[in-house]
């Protein structure tokens, strides 16, 4: 059976934070959202960055799960690479630069992987890639969530959707980790101070300190607690992973991420100022269609299908696979199907603007 995406076109009499809202709204997707927590998953952007989705685009939605009983809060996670969003702190400072302060929202911003990433909970999924995943720990003791998603291009994933934003944004960065690569990490002798810190905080004992640190490859499990940790940044992966490979780990990271609330989650997906990169870009980046509108679904797998298909509609041709021809954003969507994330046959219901 297919599941319902509805489609809120971009419209000069509407401002697009009403647009998602009157999406929302006539997918009936606050009926889904019960009273308490409620986690809510955007991207801040990468300071420098501007075509990420403003709080004014999110605000009406965010005011409505206020008025149907929701204790909303901003849920997020440090990236695995180095910048200004790579600790809770920094990325809390980047997050109210890019106006998601507490006194504009009115919602706790929360870091629900801990100061550094580290902090995540094992969430068993027996999967192809994954018996585990390792996924925020603070977002799974959340029983709902709404996922705001800006639709993007990627370097990797061909396709930055609803799909990526659960993956990469709400896993630890010892997920982000084991989704990117499947390698071990690599010292920089000349940059290693041999201070201890990477050994010290080893949970498998594989790491030995004399003039530089010594990783044992038969001992590491390519955590990535060291890469986190190390003050001097003198550890890095090799950044091996397949585009197909990495997809299909993103969508069983996905799953993971929603398990136990599946049935609990919304999805608005904004179809506008899409670019050839993601947000965590820290600059301005060429946009690869028009601002076609804000997609809303129950369905993580039928909202990124409707992405990808609108956009080729518009254009002519699949911008994706164009821009990115090395990546196979597809592969996320067939795993997903066959996992059970969601289908990939979906119904695209157009909502009246003037309703």
């Amino acid at each position: 059976m297919p599941s319902k995406v509805y489609l809120a076109r971009c419209s000069k009499n509407r401002p697009l934070g009403e647009n998602a809202l009157h999406a929302f709204k006539n997918a009936g997707l606050d009926s889904i959202i019960s009273p308490g927590l409620v986690a809510l998953k955007t991207h801040f952007g990468e300071p420098g960055n501007t075509s990420y989705v403003r709080y004014d685009d999110i605000e009406p939605t965010v005011e409505l799960l206020k008025e149907k009983g929701a204790q909303p809060y901003f849920a997020e996670t440090s990236t695995l690479y180095r910048g200004r969003r790579s600790n809770a702190v920094d990325h809390f400072h980047s997050a109210a630069e890019h106006g998601f302060s507490y006194e504009k929202t009115g919602c706790p911003l929360l870091f629900v992987d801990g100061l550094k990433g580290n902090n995540h909970a094992e969430v068993e999924v027996g999967l192809k890639h994954f018996d585990r995943v390792a996924i925020a720990h603070d977002f799974v003791l959340t029983p709902s969530a709404v996922i705001f998603t800006h639709v993007t291009g990627h370097e990797l994933a061909g396709l930055g959707g609803a799909i990526k934003n659960l993956a990469m944004g709400l896993a630890s960065r010892a997920g982000k980790l084991r989704q990117h690569d499947s390698g071990k990490p690599m010292v920089n002798a000349e940059a290693c101070t041999a201070c201890g810190t990477c050994a010290e905080w080893c949970p498998s004992d594989a790491i030995d300190v004399g003039k530089a640190a010594f990783i044992d490859n038969g001992l590491c499990i390519a955590c990535g607690e060291c890469l986190t940790l190390c003050p001097e940044h003198a550890i890095d992966f090799s950044w091996s992973e397949s585009a197909a490979s990495f997809s299909e780990k993103m969508a069983e990271y996905a799953l993971g991420a929603l398990k136990g609330k599946l049935q609990r989650s919304a999805f608005l997906s904004y179809v506008w100022q899409v670019t050839n990169n993601c947000n965590c870009k820290g600059q301005e980046m060429d946009t690869m269609c028009g601002d076609l509108g804000v997609l809303a679904s129950t369905d993580p797998v039928a909202i990124d299908q409707a992405a990808a298909e609108l956009i080729a509609d518009a254009e002519g041709h699949d911008v994706f696979k164009k821009h990115w021809p090395d990546t196979n954003y597809e592969a996320q969507l067939v795993h997903g199907e066959e996992i059970g994330l969601g289908t990939r046959d979906y119904k695209l219901i157009e909502v009246n603007q003037d309703a």
